[in-house]
């Protein structure tokens, strides 16, 4: 079934399932009890599972503590208020490996309403090698902070060093 996009031309599905297929970031599908719909190729690299042993399970296995517990009440309290807490917004999250590691992703969720059913989809990309890099380049701009007072610290102890030895010198040789 073409899918219609802006401007009135379709979209092929097959076109819809290639971007999916081959798009480097995980991209997941879930309905509105959370139930997993759908798990790219990338998402499966991502976490280490597939999608056939995720589909119909609840998202938040995917999620590191405190949000895996805290998901459905999240989701529940969007369908009562509307309020967008992170669908449109976006935010840096833990995820959840299966091998139990956990890494810091940035998600991006969409959603789709047709016919009162809600559909979620989630971009997922997996920043923890920029994460780190910014922990370690913060890391060496402290010790760069703390080597930078200690050769100021040195430049006034010689400094004051001079001022002292130099009145001495002068009492000395009088």
């Amino acid at each position: 079934m073409p899918i219609k996009r802006s401007g009135g031309k379709a979209l092929d599905s097959s076109l819809l399932d290639l971007v999916i297929q081959t798009a480097p970031d995980a991209i997941i599908t879930i309905d509105d009890a959370a139930a997993i719909l759908s798990f790219s190729p990338a998402a499966e690299r991502m976490f280490g599972y597939s999608e056939d042993e995720l589909l119909g399970q609840n998202v938040s296995i995917l999620m590191a503590e405190p949000h895996r517990s805290s998901h459905d009440h999240y989701m529940a309290r969007y369908f009562e208020t509307g309020e967008r807490r992170i669908i449109g917004i976006g935010r840096e999250v833990q995820a959840l490996r299966r091998s139990g590691e956990t890494f810091v992703a940035e998600l991006a969720v969409g959603e789709l309403n047709r016919d009162g059913q809600h559909i979620f989809t989630g971009f997922i990309r997996d920043v923890s090698d920029r994460v780190e890099s910014e922990r370690r380049s913060a890391r060496l701009q402290r010790m760069l902070d703390r080597v930078s007072r200690i050769q100021a610290l040195g430049e006034m102890s010689t400094a004051l060093a001079h001022e002292i030895n130099q009145p001495l010198s002068a009492i000395s040789s009088f």
